[in-house]
């Protein structure tokens, strides 16, 4: 009896110790399916304007699963029966790409699915930016241009000068929606440019083509 229940005790303290915040075990990294907004909650535009700041003090606390769902669909996600989305993009290339840093993993959003799919498994966040504090808060974006989506867009040949512009538009504008969505729900966020590019490209299996713009800190404010 005494070894039965040491088993039990065993197994149920594994279980306990790699559960994530979704639930899952790291064993069972995987696509992640997440759910549909919320859309009749937060408090007006002109609040959220006002309420919007930078902030670069972070608790642990993880972010629940409805929370990250509809930050990712506030950034990003499909708003309209047409496909397109809650942010603009040139002449609708979406070369930006969203990737999601969390304590379990990296994940890449799928905006259509609107689901995230797997990149890397393990805590990466430290590989953030500079600041001490990417390394402790529950969510980091990263802002990814993708080049190579304009060889089969309706502007192959556009100058590289428009390509920069229209990408860096893009990645401003999903940030600054993910800024009021934190506003709305009483979260904490900075946009940051400084992180070690060639580091995160390794991490994030990027190819020659993809650039990161943007990264974006996310949590409960201390």
């Amino acid at each position: 009896m005494e070894k039965l229940l040491s088993s039990c005790l065993i197994a149920i303290m594994l279980v306990f110790c790699c559960t994530s915040v979704f639930g899952q075990g790291q064993a069972e990294f995987k696509t992640i399916k997440l759910e549909p907004p919320t859309l009749e909650k937060g408090v007006s535009i002109m609040q959220a304007l006002k309420q919007r700041k930078s902030v670069r003090e972070f608790s642990d606390q993880q972010l629940a699963v409805p929370v990250l769902s509809e930050l990712l669909w506030a950034a990003n996600g499909v708003n309209r029966d047409d496909g397109k989305r809650t942010a603009p993009a040139a002449m609708n290339i979406q070369a930006v790409d969203l990737y999601v840093m969390l304590q379990e993993g990296v994940y890449l959003y799928d905006a259509v699915k609107h689901e995230l799919a797997p990149v890397a498994p393990g805590d990466f966040r430290k590989a953030a930016g500079m600041q001490p504090f990417v390394a402790t808060a529950p969510l980091n974006l990263l802002y990814v241009a993708d080049f190579d989506k304009f060889k089969t867009s309706q502007v192959p040949d556009a100058p590289e000068i428009a390509k920069l512009t229209w990408v860096a538009v893009a990645a401003g504008c999903q940030a600054q929606n993910v800024a009021l969505y934190c506003a709305s729900e009483g979260l904490g966020n900075v946009v940051r440019a400084s992180f070690d590019a060639q580091k995160l490209a390794e991490i994030l299996q990027l190819r020659p083509a993809q650039s990161i713009l943007l990264a974006q800190t996310i949590g409960y404010s201390k």
